[in-house]
């Protein structure tokens, strides 16, 4: 899986033209598979799910300009699946 998948996956309608580029700008280069099958995951969870991981996930990039880890989507993953 892609980034380019991600943004083409039949469960993600609807986003905006350059999207995967502007995600794999903010996500470290080595991590894009990983990255993407984790985004994947993400956008199986159900609205409250999706709606913590996208939280997380743009608090941190407002927080640090360093790039995006796969350990960080991860995280933010578990999280949102857990409910916490």
């Amino acid at each position: 899986m892609t980034l380019d998948g991600v943004y083409c996956h039949k469960t993600m309608t609807g986003l905006p033209e350059g999207f995967a580029a502007d995600l794999a700008r903010v996500l470290d280069p080595r991590d894009h598979g990983a990255a993407a099958e984790i985004i994947e995951a993400a956008a199986m969870l159900d609205d409250a799910g999706l709606a913590r991981f996208l939280t997380l996930f743009a608090a941190r990039v407002r927080k640090s300009p360093s790039l995006v880890r796969s350990d960080d989507l991860l995280g933010y993953l578990q999280r949102a699946a857990g409910g916490a």
